[in-house]
């Protein structure tokens, strides 16, 4: 049996790529054969195969994995493909949340949402959380949808140990990681880091991530400039693994004021370093979250300064005991996407029954 993996793109860095590649690795540690396939790739040192060799390279015992999370002009294709299949489903952001800056895509998300009930067509749907499981519950016509997070304990963040030591920084530092687009509401953190400062917390904002759309970025420093704030807002753009990592050390506290996330990959990287996160409700990044750490969606950015201002005060041993707590949380996620995890639900589709 091998698994073939395909996504329209896989690119290392990118949430959807990582995961691809992640799934790969997982397969071949189980003894499976493993190959890639992408209509765009730049996957570093993997060997990914252009998608239109798929069609003719499947086989009756191949075990087909799809990555969705945007409309697939392909999908009708390849749910066609005598073998068996694995939808996993990343979830689609809501096209409202993306019209005013990106009305293109905006679009893809509409069209991937009218798709969906086609994904009824796969042996076995994955969602990477609960969150994305419901939204295909009475879509795709599964009665069980089973939910793995999106990541594997060897991606880089995880296989860093974090430094236990606490060294005092001079400035707060937030930060926020994820790419610089309209959903993610990077203006709430700039407001918030400009309500921190007000309160008297020597602040800073650390926005890791690709820009990719202009005129929202240009909002964003229009936006900062009228707060009196951009002098301490830092866009460090796309990071490799090594200066992504030193971010997550360096940070006082991960912000996420996005009105959708289907999983937060940064939430549980922020955990593993024993850092505090600070969610708004909504999302599926509040499952990844202790209670304490999720904010209702309408709350004011005074609400999230004065939490702010209570999170980055804890010091000694107690700031010692919420370090472990979040990487105890982290490692409990991880244990959900471990490869017996992946080898039940292969085994699960090759010979219909579990390990």
């Amino acid at each position: 049996m091998r698994v073939l993996i395909c996504a329209p793109d896989i690119f290392s860095g990118d949430a959807v790529g990582n995961h691809c590649l992640g799934v790969a690795r997982a397969a071949r540690r189980l003894g499976f054969a493993a190959e890639l396939y992408a209509q765009n790739h730049d996957a570093a040192n993997e060997r990914v195969h252009p998608l239109s060799e798929l069609y003719s390279a499947v086989q009756p015992d191949d075990v087909l994995f799809l990555s969705y999370s945007i409309f697939d002009p392909r999908l009708d294709q390849i749910t066609k493909l005598k073998c068996k299949k694995i939808g996993y489903f990343h979830g689609v952001t809501d096209p409202e949340l993306l019209r005013a800056f990106e009305p293109r895509t905006a679009q893809l998300c509409q069209d991937a949402l009218a798709q969906l009930p086609a994904l009824e067509a796969f042996d076995l749907l994955v969602a990477n959380s609960h969150f994305s499981a419901q939204a295909l519950e009475g879509v795709a016509g599964h009665t069980t949808i089973e939910v793995v997070p999106p990541v594997f304990a060897d991606m880089p963040a995880f296989s860093r140990n974090p430094d236990s030591r606490s060294a005092p920084h001079a400035n707060t530092e937030l930060l926020m990681v994820g790419r610089v687009v309209p959903h993610k509401r990077i203006e709430d953190g700039i407001e918030i880091l400009q309500k921190l400062r007000n309160l008297g917390v020597p602040s800073t904002l650390s926005v890791v991530g690709s820009m990719p759309n202009y005129d929202y970025s240009k909002y964003l420093i229009n936006y900062a400039r009228g707060l009196g704030v951009l002098d301490y807002v830092d866009f460090k753009g796309t990071l490799d693994d090594c200066d992504l990592l030193d971010c997550f050390e360096r940070s006082a506290v991960l912000l996420v004021t996005s009105r959708h996330e289907g999983f937060c990959v940064p939430v549980l990287e922020a955990m593993h370093y024993g850092k505090p996160v600070l969610v708004r409700a909504g999302t599926a990044a509040e499952e990844l979250c202790l209670a304490e750490s999720i904010l209702p969606d309408d709350a004011p950015a005074d609400s999230w300064a004065t939490l702010l201002a209570q999170l980055v005060d804890v010091t000694g041993a107690k700031a010692g005991q919420s370090r472990e707590i979040y990487s105890d949380r982290a490692k409990d996620i991880l244990l959900k996407t471990s490869d017996e995890v992946w080898r039940n639900l292969f085994t699960q589709l090759a010979t219909g029954r579990t390990t």
